[in-house]
């Protein structure tokens, strides 16, 4: 069945082939599909990552920043 998908090799050590491709079975899935699904799970947890830190880092610089209280700010 040809795709439009490009393809890419990685070497994997037997023990993580053999994980790999029970894991598909388990899940009526090819080995390929399942890494597939398993990049893009990676590559969301480190946007999720990358996004709780900046918000971590907002958070910590609106705690070191002289605020004002909203009536003093429109009175």
């Amino acid at each position: 069945m040809p795709t439009s998908k490009k393809r890419i090799q990685i070497p994997v050590s037997d023990k993580v082939l053999k994980e790999l491709d029970k894991l598909a079975k388990k899940r009526g899935l090819s080995i390929s599909s399942l890494t597939h699904d398993l990049v893009e799970e990676a590559l969301e947890m480190q946007e999720d990552v990358y996004f709780s830190r900046l918000g971590d880092s907002a958070l910590d610089d609106i705690k070191k920043a002289k605020l004002i209280k909203h009536e003093d700010a429109w009175s």
